[in-house]
Order: C-alpha cells, then structure tokens, then sequence
C-alpha cells in the first residue's frame, strides 16, 4: 500500500506527522479488525492504541521487515489473542477457587466459622465497623466516609488495614473462606 510507505517515510523525517498519518490510516480500520475478535470495541481500541504506542515508542518503524500493514494487523491480532487467554486463564482461576469454596460451604466447621467471627472481633472498633459497612452491609466506600463524617481515603486505608491483618491472622484456606463469605454478603 502506497500509504503505508508514505508513513514510514514520514516517520524517518517527522516522527510526529508520520504518527498523525499512521492514526488517521489504519486506527478506525484496526479497530474493527479488533472488535470482530474480541466482541468488545472498547477494549479493541485499547489494543489498537497499545499498538501504536509500541510501534512509535520502541521506534519499530526503522527495523520494520515487509509491509506496515501486515505488521500492525498482527500486532492487534496478538494483542486480541494474549488479552482472550488472560481472560480465561483469571476466569478459570476464580471459577475454580468458587467451586473449592462451595465445596467447603457444603461441610463448613463450625470452629472455623468461630475463628473467623474471633478474628473479626479482634480489630479494632473502627475497622471493624468499616469492614462490617463495606462487606456486610454492601455500603460504597464513599456512602460509609459519608455516613461516618471520614474522609474516603481514611475508609480505603481501614479496609486495607482490616484485610490485611484477617490474612495475616487466618491460614490462606481460611482467609478465602472468609472472603467468600463476606462476598455473598
């Protein structure tokens, strides 16, 4: 394509404007070639700039082999491919700590029960009502500042805070229990 040659040319003179054309020609037509793999235009327009970012950034243009068009397309492609299968490895991930959790749901003990309950109680008064709000109740962390006259970063720290000390005091199995429980709150 006569255009693509033209961009590389442009970049080698004026990184700038052979962006601005690099843009203009391939950034709606990558979108959709994007979109068509992952049924989500929006996160196909973040690979498509991710792209052009790369190719501008790391300079691709000077070692570039065969045709811009080739190269950007399977760039997106790439990108499409990498961001479908680090969405279903997290996917599979929180599936199988869902199914190990509902497992345990089924024959819960009541001494873990307890300990978690114990463990709760043992953070402070104000932590622990924040926890209750933000996990409990399902309160925003906003409507808690709010309500509690605090600021919201006073609110993220707390349940920072709360959570970390829970995964200190509590074994990993027991902590993700916890979690799933305060979850289905």
């Amino acid at each position: 394509m006569k255009n693509s040659e033209e961009i590389i040319l442009l970049f080698m003179k004026n990184e700038r404007q052979g962006f601005r054309l690099l843009y203009a020609s391939f950034y709606d037509p990558l979108i959709l070639f994007g979109t068509q793999l992952l049924g989500d235009a929006e996160e196909a327009a973040d690979i498509v700039q991710e792209c052009f970012v790369d190719f501008w950034a790391n300079r691709r243009f000077n070692g570039l082999r065969g045709s811009l068009e080739h190269y950007l397309y399977s760039a997106v492609k790439h990108g499409c491919l990498n961001y479908l299968r680090n969405t279903r490895r997290r996917e599979d991930k929180h599936d199988w700590i869902r199914e190990k959790l509902y497992d345990e749901e089924q024959a819960i003990d009541p001494e873990l029960v307890e300990k978690l309950y114990r463990t709760i109680e043992a953070l402070p008064e104000e932590r622990r009502r924040i926890l209750h709000m933000v996990c409990m109740e399902g309160m925003k962390y906003q409507d808690v500042a709010n309500q509690l006259n605090i600021s919201i970063n006073t609110v993220k720290t707390q349940m920072g805070r709360a959570l970390q000390f829970l995964r200190k005091e509590l074994k990993d199995d027991e902590y993700l229990t916890l979690l799933f429980f305060l979850e289905k709150k």
